[in-house]
């Protein structure tokens, strides 16, 4: 394993004590973080499978980026498993930006 140095708010170390030690869920908070990473990576992964297959099969003609934006969202499916899913906004007027 590889040491990995993470800076993380006051208020999520509070919450990790409460869940490490003799009386925790967890036996450590590496374990506890390394359960977190392995979650998201999952999670993330699945998403991203999902969206390259969509994707790839999508008939949906390309639009034109300079008149429309598409926004992630997402959610679940009927297995209660992560979807992604995009919305697609007309641009009505881009925000300059100085």
């Amino acid at each position: 394993m590889k040491i990995v140095t993470v800076n993380v708010p006051e208020s999520y170390i509070d919450a990790i004590k409460k869940l490490v030690g003799e009386n925790g869920l967890y036996p450590s908070r590496s374990e506890l973080i390394r359960c977190a990473v392995r979650d998201f990576l999952l999670k993330e992964l699945t998403l991203a499978r999902n969206m390259s297959k969509r994707m790839s099969s999508e008939s949906e003609h390309s639009l034109d980026d300079s008149k429309f934006v598409r926004i992630p969202i997402d959610s679940k499916d009927e297995n209660d498993e992560p979807v992604r899913d995009f919305k697609t906004y007309k641009i009505v007027r881009r925000l300059e930006i100085n």
